[in-house]
């Protein structure tokens, strides 16, 4: 679920379908968006967003649900759903408290396309509650239990994104060790909402 402010301040929630990290150094998240939607308004006249990742816990779908109908302009998404926020510790849009991982986002640049703009964000703080990452900022995937959001049509399905497969290379050509390299730790601390 992505927060906005418009120019006044005034609080806004959306939710996605897709969301996705661009780049590991620095941390980059992209998403597109419906041209008029008030998230769409918002990036572009404030320059920031937060993105606020849910558990796979049928009451924050619930709310992941109610947050993503298409609300008048002005309707705080977030009161409706039964939402807390606290204040993020970069940008304007506020963090949802309950869920457990958080990306404060600049605006590093956007394209429009058809009736879309896609969005692209520097993550310039990131915070997450007690339990679900290490130090390093890490996710504990069966902890922070990730869902991912079907979309309207798959049936308002959830699928969780914390089943973890890992997969040995069965490769041992030159090919294999090239591009292996360690990823940097995430520019984040392990910071709980206050």
């Amino acid at each position: 679920m992505i927060t906005t402010v418009d120019g006044d301040g005034r609080v806004n929630a959306a939710s996605f379908g897709t969301c996705t990290r661009v780049a590991h150094a620095p941390v980059t998240l992209a998403f597109a968006v419906g041209a008029g939607k008030d998230t769409y308004n918002n990036v572009l006249a404030t320059g920031e967003f937060v993105v606020n990742i849910p558990a796979f816990e049928r009451r924050q779908l619930e709310q992941v649900r109610i947050a993503g109908l298409d609300f008048a302009p002005g309707v705080n998404e977030l009161d409706v759903a039964g939402l807390q926020t606290v204040r993020s510790t970069r940008v304007r849009p506020p963090r949802i408290a309950s869920f457990g991982r958080h990306f404060e986002c600049t605006l590093l640049w956007s394209r429009r396309w058809r009736d879309r703009l896609l969005v692209v964000g520097d993550v310039v703080a990131a915070s997450y509650l007690p339990g679900v990452a290490n130090s390093a900022g890490f996710l504990f995937w069966e902890q922070a239990r990730p869902a991912h959001f079907c979309g309207w049509g798959y049936d308002d399905g959830f699928v969780a994104a914390f089943d973890v497969e890992h997969v040995a290379l069965t490769y041992d050509g030159p090919e294999a060790t090239a591009g292996e390299r360690p990823i940097p730790p995430p520019p984040i601390g392990n910071t709980a909402p206050a």
